[in-house]
């Protein structure tokens, strides 16, 4: 390998490592915008509990600069709204190809 090669390999890995540092950056930056209970159903999230930590779901919109919070039942019943919603929408395409 060339000293030409690997200096270029070792710019674009450089490049790459910075730009993963940003984005972690910016989405610890946004840590302080965690809310204090889920933004459905209004439970309480312990921002100290390991458990809690690990079972709610965080939504980050950078764009926006937006973070929601929200618990497992609350996700449980969205991901059942959406694969409902998707096979009825499968089912009604089916029916009108026929």
């Amino acid at each position: 390998m060339t000293n030409l090669k690997r200096k270029i390999e070792r710019n674009h890995f450089l490049n790459e490592k910075k730009q993963l540092e940003k984005s972690m950056t910016s989405k610890l930056n946004m840590f302080d915008r965690l809310p204090d209970k889920c933004d459905t159903c209004h439970a309480d999230f312990d921002k100290k509990s390991k458990e809690m930590a690990q079972t709610w779901t965080v939504v980050v919109k950078s764009a926006e600069k937006l973070v929601r919070l929200f618990c497992p039942e609350c996700m449980t019943k969205a991901k059942r709204i959406i694969e409902d919603a998707s096979k009825k929408n499968e089912n009604n395409v089916i029916q009108e190809d026929t």
